[in-house]
């Protein structure tokens, strides 16, 4: 058996996808997550550059991500939009879901996450339209996930820094890759601080700390889908290997219920969480809502 899972605008909490695997052990062969973004050639090329260990080891990313802007219209438009039964949730399901996905994909899955979500701020909504959510990764490794839906001007940044370089990406088209000649520490502990003043006073010619590539990327919106799709075709036909595993998609899936979930307790809780605590919670507010039927 082979299974597409869609990954859309109506997120599902992990109690509820988990049954996937569970019915069909026997017989599922291939699950792939459709709706990933991972197929892009920018995304491929940001992870071959992190896992091949161009930049280091990941110490910090963050990743500002507020192109969404939504007036009060949009979500008046549909019954389902911005509610917890109809959707899931606010921005978090909605509209970056992709990024978050691709932020787990890329620096890897943390342990952890804290997080402080506004819910319906400037718009007449019950689901959040703001995130923070800062997430560890042990060893002292952290990251940074802001989004929003009300900040007309927006900005998409993606910033992974590495113990010998770091990557910035703006708008999702443009990466600057600055690759250290030295690890950062063994910089650290080759300068005295006439080497520092010369520094700070522009008398070192930076060529020889570091080097910088600029990668300029086009836009493959609308493209991903098809590419997905004919990956999955073809590991079908041939083996090819998968670029979206469905297990892939599931990491995504559980950050985002656990943000929620630090959100809704109001403290620190692990990536590992249990789903039926976040199904129980999430139906809390479905019943509030009273429009939509409990999920199961």
């Amino acid at each position: 058996m082979s299974l597409v899972c869609a990954a859309g605008s109506e997120e599902v909490a992990v109690a509820e996808r988990d049954e996937v695997r569970p019915r069909h052990r026997q017989r599922l062969e291939r699950v792939a997550a459709v709706g990933s973004s991972c197929s892009t050639r920018r995304c491929r090329r940001l992870k071959e550059i992190v896992e091949a260990g161009e930049i280091g080891a990941i110490r910090r990313s963050t990743w500002t991500i507020t192109t969404w802007w939504r007036p009060q219209g949009y979500y008046d438009s549909s019954a389902w939009r911005a509610t917890w039964g109809g959707e899931g949730g606010g921005v978090l399901v909605n509209q970056a879901p992709h990024q978050l996905d691709l932020w787990q994909w890329i620096c890897g899955v943390p342990k952890t996450v804290v997080s402080k979500l506004g819910y319906g701020v400037n718009r007449d909504i019950v689901v959040e339209n703001e995130v923070t959510a800062l997430v560890d990764y042990g060893d002292g490794v952290t990251g940074t996930f802001i989004t929003c839906t009300y900040d007309i001007a927006g900005t998409d940044r993606l910033e992974i820094l590495g113990d010998a370089g770091k990557i910035v990406v703006e708008d999702s088209k443009r990466a600057v890759v600055t690759r250290l000649r030295k690890p950062e520490a063994e910089l650290s502990a080759g300068m005295d601080m006439a080497d520092v003043m010369r520094l700070f006073t522009g008398e070192v010619d930076l060529d020889t700390l570091y080097s910088q590539e600029t990668l300029e990327f086009e836009s493959a919106f609308g493209s991903q889908h098809a590419d997905v799709l004919e990956n999955f075709a073809l590991n079908v036909i041939d083996g090819t290997p998968l670029l979206a595993p469905g297990a892939d998609g599931m990491h995504g899936v559980r950050l985002a219920n656990a943000i929620h979930l630090s959100s809704w307790k109001g403290a620190e809780v692990p990536i590992a969480f249990d789903g039926d605590e976040y199904l129980a919670l999430l139906n809390d507010r479905i019943r509030e809502e009273g429009k939509f039927p409990e999920r199961g």
